[in-house]
């Protein structure tokens, strides 16, 4: 998945409390995630709102320590957000 503000690829960032997450830009960009996230692929998560993300309606999503992250970021890969 592309982020369509910065234009770049989006990774898992690993958190030192919460484990893998993924920021998101835009609100656009989010609802595509979380509809994928939902129907498609049934990935738990939940949702963060930094204040840096909140005036595009961009978001973080966590993904907890027991995902695997190889089989995540395979699934972030597959996701054209065009």
């Amino acid at each position: 998945m592309i982020d369509s503000i910065n234009g770049q690829k989006i990774l898992l960032i690993e958190h030192p409390t919460y484990g893998p997450y993924v920021r998101v830009s835009s609100y656009e960009d989010s609802m595509d995630l979380e509809d994928l996230l939902d129907d498609k692929y049934h990935v738990p998560y939940w949702i963060g709102k930094p204040e840096d993300l909140q005036l595009l309606g961009g978001a973080e999503y966590y993904f907890g320590r027991v995902v695997d992250v190889r089989k995540l970021q395979a699934i972030l890969d597959l996701i054209d957000s065009d």
